[in-house]
């Protein structure tokens, strides 16, 4: 259920929303009469691409439960690049620093398609997690960030670019359950540390040797998934 149409930071409503919320990863458990008491007092946002949710500095505020488009988690790098901490899709939320009291984003969040957002206040999201069912809920879902963080580091420290790349590729495939990538190539190079021309040198090498199509702008479909995952080790 799409979320009504608003313009940039006006607040809308959605008289479906806590029973949306119900397919958010984040309320994963979460009986449907405490999710809706949480999800009412959030700004139901439609922002478009390129726009920014929050920016490195800020005071975290909100939790961001994304209902549709895509978001990247970004800094910028000693040498002038963007670097990439994570891209978010719909089902999922930003919610770092939620149980530190002062704490600033260290990143920027910009969205890389329109976005339908709901911004849920931190103190509301927290009087919930009072009740211990939700509290356990919640720490399954921190468990599963940790995890997809712990993935994304083992990336980064592979040495060469096609293992990169490749472990890249594999982690998004399993991740979205379809051979279909949309994903620009900046946004692959910044998400690795690795220059736009090697990974276009790496995407043309696997295309010779069949492994994936370039079927547009931003988008790869993975024709041979176990290959991949040999590139990938």
């Amino acid at each position: 259920m799409d979320l009504m149409r608003t313009s940039e930071n006006e607040k809308g409503t959605c008289i479906n929303c806590g029973k949306c919320s119900g397919e958010m990863t984040i309320f994963a458990g979460v009986p449907e009469e405490k999710r809706k008491l949480v999800t009412d007092r959030g700004r139901h946002l439609h922002k478009r691409k390129g726009s920014y949710l929050f920016r490195a500095g800020e005071p975290v505020g909100d939790i961001w439960i994304l209902r549709s488009g895509k978001v990247k988690l970004c800094v910028g790098s000693p040498d002038g690049r963007e670097m990439i901490i994570g891209i978010f899709a719909g089902g999922e939320a930003i919610w770092e620093g939620l149980f530190l009291n002062g704490s600033l984003y260290p990143y920027s969040a910009v969205c890389l398609t329109t976005v339908d957002v709901c911004a849920i206040p931190v103190h509301d999201f927290q009087t919930m997690l009072q009740d211990t069912s939700v509290a356990w809920s919640i720490i399954t879902v921190l468990s599963r960030k940790l995890h997809d963080a712990n993935e994304r580091n083992m990336i980064l420290s592979a040495k060469e670019p096609e293992v990169r790349v490749a472990k890249l590729l594999l982690y998004e495939v399993e991740h979205v359950s379809s051979p279909e990538i949309d994903l620009r190539l900046e946004d692959i190079a910044a998400s690795l540390n690795l220059r736009p021309e090697t990974v276009s040198r790496k995407l043309r090498e696997m295309e010779k040797a069949g492994i994936l199509k370039r079927t547009g702008k931003g988008k790869l479909h993975i024709l041979d998934q176990e290959a991949i995952r040999q590139l990938a080790g």
